[in-house]
């Protein structure tokens, strides 16, 4: 089984959506920083996970016309908190 390589947190935009939000438990070893509260999140253990996608415009040779992106959490709450910030940053605000 390959491994998805997972590019550096950069910022979301509105060019991604939110594909799953799914439990995950003993999915491979490591760990990685939760990005919704800089924790450790241990990928053996039991942890949350988001798929990202979006479509990409091919440049050059490349043929790689959708990208995705893993993010791992510590739990259900910091993957709720981050998705909601998520919306809240794409809401219009009242000036």
């Amino acid at each position: 089984m390959s491994q998805t390589r997972r590019p550096p947190h950069g910022r979301i935009d509105s060019s991604w959506t939110v594909r799953q939000v799914v439990p995950r438990s003993s999915w491979r070893v490591g760990t990685e920083t939760c990005p919704a509260c800089g924790g450790t999140v241990n990928l053996d253990g039991d942890h949350y996970q988001a798929e990202l996608g979006r479509d990409r415009r091919p440049d050059g040779g490349s043929k790689l016309t959708y990208e995705r992106r893993l993010l791992s959490f510590c739990d259900e709450l910091c993957a709720t908190t981050w998705l909601d910030g998520i919306d809240a940053d794409e809401s219009p605000t009242d000036e």
